[in-house]
């Protein structure tokens, strides 16, 4: 009946007249329609399009490909960087400076030109306002300053060496990233409390080629400008070819339905058995790959069972042990994904830049991730006080009943699997679904027990996943986490002089002496097991080739495929109309 509903309220709300302004007709087979990326059953603050205020807002789900662009995009399969906003940058010998030169002839929608005054008002205000705008804490600790050499140039000084600080932060827009900001529209506003929404002034302003036309409850309009930059520039032939593009939130369960009946042409992924069922009721449907069971692309993520370290019985080490010998692996990828992912025993990606690292690190690996042991979790346990009591459940050693409380994502077939698992080693599991909102606000916040996350970072070096287990991280007790990737609240200072050596390097795998801190960090991390790496994260995305063709593919791998990450912007100028 929820399908059913929502299918109709989809297309009622198409047709709907609009409210606060009349809607041109668009027919359906120039109009791509969207879930976005995160579950949500309506749109989360229709009415503020800031970029900086909330990570997991607008911004992720749909402004990224239509209002706003980048400076620079990366197709993370090639690990490639495709200079847009801009055309090059340059970092420092000494990896304290980075140069960045604008492209000539990007204009902001209104018609103002996009120069390097508008790069350098981002970066004062993000650090002016942190931590209270997404990516402002980051930015405010690594950025001493910024200036604007002149109309096209910004120099961007650091505080301390970041060899990979300018394509991280610049070219890799996956949950936060840089957006500039129109320095004549936000001059003189509250930062923290501008919404970034006016639709008779324009707003919210950005450089790409659509406009937001409604913005409610039940779903976000965005039509084709008649202009945009990047033809006059000569960068694109023409303009994209869908005039109209909905963002229309939906949960997990809506999917299969709304892909079959067209009602959505792509959004969030889905299992690979939903989206085999799906495909077989509509042909039309295709993923990354011709054929499964592995339907799927690496996105540099890997799956966790993370701990809140700050949670006691996981502020000590052997909670996590215990837990870490009762998981089989094998059994999630199995039973979860339907064997359509690799087992992951640390919290590293498959993608090409890695790979010479991960041949490297087998045998530390190894060393520290043995297969699973039930008796190794009951010594382990007992050894540290926990007890069992007549119900067959381990207590805690104070003798109190010990409960673990697994978080999950709606839709999450994980959780499931590892409670289980630990209820067969004795230990009193359950697994809550929670709703984005209230999911992602207890990570931040730090008032969950245990979590199944995704854990990404690692696109061509260690570092970018490691460094997330620094102490700088772990934010106190009642505060909230100010990087999502970043959230188990763990802290070693033998860990952090590891990272900060790593951090200051050029990362190479050729390197040795690079290597050997990359060996020491993950050993580390995979002794103290701060979380538990489960499986890497592919997902079969769904691409609904109905009314849209050129979509990214193994066979065209043009640009990963992630609708979240700033790169879809490269997929929405490539589709063309087929009907």
């Amino acid at each position: 009946m929820l399908r059913i509903a929502l299918m109709a309220s989809v297309a009622a709300w198409l047709v709907a007249p609009a409210h606060a302004q009349d809607l041109k007709q668009v027919p359906r087979n120039r109009t791509l329609v969207t879930q976005g990326w995160d579950f949500y059953n309506q749109v989360q603050s229709p009415t503020n399009l800031s970029p900086y205020n909330g990570i997991l807002l607008n911004q992720r789900q749909v402004l990224h490909y239509t209002v706003t662009e980048p400076l620079f995009f990366t197709n993370h399969i090639t690990n490639e960087i495709i200079p847009w906003q801009a055309e090059r940058m340059v970092t420092s010998a000494d990896f304290r400076e980075v140069t960045v030169t604008l492209r000539p002839g990007v204009r902001w929608a209104d018609g103002q030109p996009f120069t390097a005054e508008d790069v350098a008002f981002t970066f004062d205000t993000l650090k002016a306002n942190a931590p209270d705008m997404a990516l402002s804490s980051a930015i405010k600790d690594w950025v001493e300053s910024a200036t604007a050499v002149d109309a096209r140039t910004v120099r961007i000084r650091l505080n301390r060496p970041g060899p990979r600080w300018a394509q991280d932060t610049l070219a890799t827009g996956q949950v936060t990233r840089f957006v500039v900001l129109p320095k004549h529209l936000w001059a003189g506003k509250d930062a923290k409390t501008f919404n970034n929404f006016d639709l008779a002034q324009g707003w919210p302003l950005g450089t790409g080629p659509y406009k937001v036309v409604r913005s409610d409850a039940n779903g976000i309009v965005f039509d084709r400008q008649d202009k945009w930059w990047a033809v006059d520039a000569g960068l694109t032939k023409s303009l994209p070819a869908p005039e109209r593009i909905i963002y229309r939130p939906a949960a997990a369960e809506a999917l299969p339905q709304l892909y079959t009946s067209n009602e959505i042409d792509f959004g969030h992924s889905m299992q690979a058995g939903s989206f085999e069922a799906a495909r077989a009721r509509n042909p039309n449907l295709a993923s990354w790959n011709k054929q499964g069971p592995v339907w799927g692309v690496a996105d540099g993520c890997t799956y966790r069972l993370v701990f809140n370290n700050q949670s006691a019985p996981f502020d000590s080490l052997p909670a996590h042990q215990a837990i870490a010998a009762l998981i089989n692996r094998e059994q999630i990828v199995d039973l979860a994904w339907e064997g359509a992912a690799p087992v992951a025993l640390a919290p590293f990606s498959s993608y090409l830049g890695m790979q010479a690292y991960t041949k490297q690190l087998e045998g530390v690996i190894k060393d520290a991730v043995g297969e699973p042991d039930a008796a190794k979790a009951a010594k382990t346990l007992t050894d540290a006080g926990f007890s069992k009591g007549t119900d067959g459940h381990w207590r805690l050693p104070g003798g109190q009943p010990w409960q673990v409380t697994i978080n999950t994502q709606q839709g999450d077939p994980v959780a499931p699997i590892v409670a289980r698992q630990l209820q067969a080693g004795g230990i009193d599991a359950v697994f809550k679904p929670l709703a984005d909102a209230q999911y992602f606000d207890a990570l931040q916040g730090g008032t969950y027990n245990t979590a199944i996350f995704q854990h990404c970072g690692s696109l061509y070096d260690p570092w970018q996943t490691l460094e997330h287990f620094h102490s700088k991280y772990a934010a106190a007790h009642g505060a909230r986490a100010t990087n999502l990737r970043a959230i188990t609240r763990y802290r070693n200072p033998e860990l952090d002089a590891l990272l900060n050596q790593m951090e200051a390097r050029q990362p190479s795998a050729a390197d040795p002496a690079y290597m050997a801190l990359v060996k020491q960090a993950t050993a580390i991390v995979l002794r103290d097991v701060p979380q538990v790496s489960l499986n890497e994260e592919l997902h079969t995305l769904v691409m609904n080739n109905t009314y849209w063709t050129g979509w990214p593919s193994a066979a065209d791998p043009y640009v990963a495929p992630y609708p979240a990450w700033d790169g879809y912007s490269l997929v929405i100028y490539h589709l063309k109309a087929r009907q």
